[in-house]
């Protein structure tokens, strides 16, 4: 190949015009992430009952569930998780398993059983992806902590919608819930105990399936819903009868809290109490692209933002990205710069400019072969980059 270029010389210029053309174009295209990507051999089946105990779904679900899945190959561990309300099976698969034929053999043996209560929604199969997270976004204010909540969830819609990032997710809150405080001296005086209200408030905060109706044109599935939603809602139930007849409501004997479960669960940024958008990307986005949106973001709602509320940007990951890739840069041109004033010391311009240029024909050619192998820029592969940036200038 030396003896063909160095008889050639036309076609060894066009092949260098050639790399520095496509590896500049590649540039905008390679995808930059802080960590390679990889597929995690797992797999989640997931199952709604609505309604029932973490007891009733491990006997009614998960048993079933393991069952139906003991007799496919290339599991190497299975984990069922029964709460109130659903089910998870969890699949580690081994390296060898095919993820797409799996997805397919776990959907056909779930769906095959066919002794499932009525109640239960239609089981959802997927791979578990693997997120990378990217940046945080601390929103404080001086307000109530479900205020604060509502207003995270909006910023969370803004960010997803109006700026294209798509894993968006609210941290630092425990679960919502509404809580009931009695007093005890009113419901002795109207004769009602803690089970009787309990009872009343389970009976009418309803949702379950009631069947569906077939027609000759559309097939209606029929739900009835008396959740309450509300602390308004909560205070209306019915919890008893007085002496005269007149209905005794919820709001008569007890105080409706708006709150979250757990007072310890909170997270505080200088201080104050604070909201935690966390942000991810996927295996097809950019991270420093979704850093640059994410500022952009940031600097709107600062001056939009109600009195009392300051919005930041903290946990920076994708920052080691870009202090790799300036450092791959910096040390890039550096290179160039010295080899071709030392070569200039010793051999004429043409020589050392010529020496000097093989370093960003090589470093484009390399980018360019990275991007059609799938390979995208990453703390791993900039080391390899680096290195080979040493290597080369070390040869020249």
């Amino acid at each position: 190949m030396i003896r063909f270029f160095a008889r050639h010389p036309t076609a060894a210029n066009l092949l260098m015009f050639l790399l520095l053309l496509v590896g500049a174009l590649t540039l905008g295209t390679i995808k930059r992430e802080t960590f390679p990507e990889f597929s995690p051999p797992y797999i989640m089946a997931t199952i709604v009952y609505p309604g029932a105990s973490p007891m009733e779904v491990e006997e009614s679900l998960c048993v079933r569930m393991e069952d139906a899945v003991d007799g496919l190959s290339n599991i190497e561990e299975t984990k069922c998780e029964a709460i109130e309300g659903s089910a998870r099976l969890t699949l580690k698969l081994d390296e060898s398993a095919d993820i797409g034929r799996m997805l397919v053999d776990v959907q056909t043996q779930i769906n095959a059983i066919n002794d499932f209560p009525d109640q239960i929604e239609s089981p959802v199969v997927q791979e578990l992806d693997w997120n990378e997270p990217v940046i945080d976004i601390a929103i404080t204010a001086d307000t109530s902590w479900p205020e604060l909540k509502a207003y995270a969830e909006k910023l969370k819609r803004i960010l997803k919608l109006d700026y294209g990032v798509s894993l968006v997710q609210v941290s630092g809150f425990s679960d919502h819930q509404y809580r009931v405080e009695l007093d005890t001296q009113i419901m002795r005086q109207l004769g009602l105990s803690v089970s009787d209200i309990a009872a009343q408030i389970g009976r009418q905060n309803v949702k379950l399936p009631s069947g569906n109706v077939e027609t000759p044109d559309k097939n209606f599935l029929i739900r009835f819903d008396e959740r309450r939603i509300t602390p308004t809602q909560l205070e209306s139930i019915v919890v008893g009868s007085g002496p005269n007849g007149s209905l005794i409501r919820l709001r008569d004997v007890a105080t409706i809290t708006d709150r979250f479960e757990l007072d310890e669960q909170k997270v505080l940024f200088d201080g104050k109490p604070s909201a935690i958008l966390k942000v991810s990307k996927n295996k097809e986005d950019d991270a420093l692209r979704i850093k640059e949106q994410v500022v952009k973001f940031v600097d709107d709602q600062r001056h939009i933002a109600p009195d009392g509320v300051t919005i930041e940007t903290t946990n920076d990951l994708s920052s080691v990205l870009w202090d790799r890739l300036t450092m791959m840069v910096k040390n890039g041109w550096q290179g160039i710069v010295l080899v071709f004033l030392t070569m200039w010391l010793f051999f004429s311009l043409r020589y050392s400019f010529w020496v000097a240029a093989g370093l960003p024909v090589a470093f484009l050619g390399g980018i360019f072969l990275m991007a059609n192998l799938g390979i995208s820029i990453n703390i791993m592969s900039l080391v390899g980059l680096l290195m080979a940036i040493g290597i080369m200038m070390d040869d020249a």
